[in-house]
């Protein structure tokens, strides 16, 4: 790391298990004093505490960070994370931990060590948030996945290009596809940027036709916050009208049904014609149809600013394609799986089902033309990645905003959605999320960034697994496999960093597959198996156990990477019981001693999956030396504050004493003992 003359300003100032000590300050020797340039930058924020002389290592890693200021920073980065960590938008991952975070915790290690030349690895990389943070700070680094597509958007993230390479080939490609924009243009000239259809269902009991909106409203006419007119669908006859929102009942002009507002959240749905009540898929019938009803047009404000325009269909619209035919490379048969079933429950077989024709050739058709790029591969392949993020926006999965107007991805909240009114994005449109213009400016943002951020010449090296590597070089080395088996040698990493599987929270292999599936099309494919995945999954029959088995494999071997010395530290939330027995479980099995316990903000209440308590806000950070290390209970550094930090305390402490005790499959009895001392009880995690 290079020198300068800033502290570390988010280090503890007071030693564990005491409060401020300023006796007890030194200075620590200057190849330490980046982090807070490196930190603060990442925010563009300024330091709340002034630069003080930073104190003697504290005990534990976690003991030497500002956790009020690691807090402010996650919050702002958490806000708007395509401005503050522009990385993000390489390519999709989920659950990824704050930048802010990571980065603090590696400041930290590099104090707590005294060792400003620390090897780190990360065995469940994922969104590659660890590894970023180190490549930025020229560490030797280990990231390994069991999957290709997150480490393939690792390697992109970090490797090199030139922005007038990549600019000059973005609007290449851009250029080559502009005949493909015609599939969307009406004869007059003007352009869709945006097709909403609803499903027409059919009622098991008089067999008529039911449309299935699953609200009359439809969506508001614009997004003017004083917005007074909607478009309001019918149920029995799919006419849409205008009208204004106000009013108990909808009374169709073209079929004179009088609708009731209907009741969210039910799973019921009631045949307008014979009152018939079945679940709402007894609905759909065998293969899925579907009527256009609305569109978004591209328009011209006053500034001469493209904006979507949202009405209803006219004659001369392009509204479905020429043919239903989709092109042979999308005939790939969906396979079952937890997630992937709800795809095939309501009439989906094939990735090319998800998409209407035009949508599947403009893909397809990018891709070939980025891979005819005369171009370095860096920046083909962030071009390739900025391709297959628009697969993201599957014309028959992604929903529609009605009061913002908004599509929302088809893979939504960590799962895939499923709605019975669906919008197709016009991919080569100048507006609107999703499409090939705003991918390819989110992926300069990023090379933007990573040319600023990291100095480092060259990008990340692969190996396998499989085979074990004499030391780790500097810079970021890469692996695709289970982390069973980690090409590390002995005894070289300082610090392992991680975030394991959120237990059952997020099928990441099935949600992987839409992208593996796409990125087959770009480049092959090394092998991956999701069995060796640690996430239960009912479908293959793998739960608890196997979670804990999982994770507990891994991180054996993870201590066998460890110096003498070194940490393992991790973060995890969860609202279950069963997946922190397990976590604890795989930790002493592992052979690791929790010795330190912090709690952080880590999400953005504002997310749509986290509003009204749905999920966790907080992170539990896990300190771990080996249990070969003498030591007593774990160290609480920063309790956070409310009912969750409180139980996420008691339960890191839970973990430790049921370890202590040699019975980790006790942690939930103690849990609740703590909390009963707290006079608290188990609202978060039950």
């Amino acid at each position: 790391m290079e020198n300068d003359e800033s502290s570390l300003s988010f280090m503890n100032m007071s030693r564990l298990g005491g409060g401020t000590d300023k006796q007890s300050r030194r200075q620590v020797p200057q190849s330490y004093t980046t982090a807070s340039t490196i930190f603060y930058s990442i925010m563009g924020t300024t330091m709340t505490h002034a630069p003080q002389p930073v104190p003697l290592p504290a005990p534990s890693t976690l003991g030497n960070i500002v956790w009020e200021d690691v807090e402010a920073a996650v919050a702002r980065e958490q806000s708007n994370r395509e401005k503050y960590t522009p990385s993000i938008s390489v390519f999709r991952w989920w659950a990824r931990r704050p930048h802010s975070l990571m980065g603090a915790i590696i400041d930290a290690a590099a104090l707590a060590t005294g060792n400003s030349d620390l090897c780190l690895s990360d065995p469940f990389s994922g969104g590659g948030t660890v590894a970023v943070e180190a490549t930025r700070r020229h560490l030797r680094m280990y990231a390994q996945d069991l999957y290709p597509w997150p480490i393939t958007g690792l390697m992109t993230s970090v490797a090199p290009a030139e922005l007038d390479e990549f600019d000059t080939a973005a609007q290449l490609l851009l250029e080559r596809l502009k005949p493909l924009n015609s599939h969307y243009e009406r004869e007059d000239g003007r352009t869709l940027s945006h097709v909403m259809r609803v499903r027409v269902g059919c009622c098991p009991t008089c067999t008529k036709d039911v449309y299935l909106f699953p609200e009359h409203l439809i969506s508001k006419a614009s997004r003017h916050p004083n917005e007074q007119l909607g478009f309001y669908g019918c149920q029995g006859c799919g006419h849409v009208h205008a009208q204004k929102t106000k009013g108990a009942k909808v009374t169709c002009p073209a079929c004179k049904l009088i609708h009731k507002p209907q009741t969210r959240g039910t799973t019921l749905k009631r045949c307008v014609h014979c009152k018939h009540e079945a679940i709402t898929t007894a609905f759909y019938g065998r293969a899925p149809r579907w009527k256009e009803v609305l569109v978004q047009e591209v328009a011209l404000n006053q500034h001469g600013r493209a904006h979507a325009k949202l009405r209803l269909t006219e004659d001369g619209d392009p509204l479905t394609d020429l043919t239903t035919a989709q092109p042979t490379a999308l005939h790939v048969p969906l396979q079952a799986g937890q997630e992937t079933n709800r795809l095939m429950n309501v009439g989906f077989h094939t990735w090319g089902d998800l998409y209407t024709r035009r949508q599947g050739e403009t893909i397809l058709e990018a891709l070939k033309q980025v891979a005819a790029l005369e171009v370095s591969p860096s920046c083909r392949d962030r071009l390739a990645l900025a391709v297959i993020g628009m697969a993201e926006m599957p014309a028959y999965l992604c929903r529609w905003d009605r009061f913002h107007q908004k599509v929302f991805e088809g893979i939504a909240n960590h799962h895939f959605a499923h709605t019975t009114f669906v919008v197709e994005t016009n991919l080569l449109s100048p507006v609107g999320r999703g499409t090939l213009g705003r991918r390819i400016k989110g992926a300069r943002k990023a090379l933007e960034w990573r040319n600023e951020k990291m100095t480092m010449p060259g990008g990340a090296l692969k190996v396998k697994s499989q085979e074990r590597i004499a030391t780790l070089p500097r810079g970021l080395t890469v692996a695709i496999g289970s982390s069973e088996q980690q090409a590390l040698p002995d005894g070289c990493i300082d610090l392992a960093l991680t975030d394991p599987p959120y237990f059952d929270d997020v099928q990441y292999g099935e949600l992987a597959r839409l992208f593996h599936f796409w990125l087959a099309q770009y480049t092959p494919l090394s092998a991956y198996d999701e069995h060796q995945e640690a996430v239960p999954n009912r479908v293959r029959q793998q739960g608890a156990d196997h979670y804990q088995d999982a994770i507990m494999a891994c991180l054996k071997e993870t201590r066998r990477t460890l110096k003498p010395g070194g940490r393992l530290i991790l973060t995890f939330h969860n609202r279950k019981l069963a997946a922190w027995t397990a976590l604890g479980s795989a930790l002493h099995g592992a052979g690791f001693r929790i010795s330190a316990l912090a709690v952080t903000h880590a999400e953005n209440s504002a997310d749509h999956s986290k509003r009204g308590g749905k999920g966790m806000l907080h992170d539990l950070v896990i300190e771990c030396v080996r249990d070969d290390q003498p030591g007593g209970p774990p160290t609480v550094v920063h309790a956070g504050e409310g009912q969750e930090a409180r139980e996420l305390v008691a339960m890191g402490q839970a973990l430790a004493e049921a370890a202590a005790a040699d019975e980790p499959g006790q942690a939930a009895t103690i849990f609740q003992v703590h909390l009963k001392k707290q006079d608290l009880k188990g609202e978060r995690i039950t």
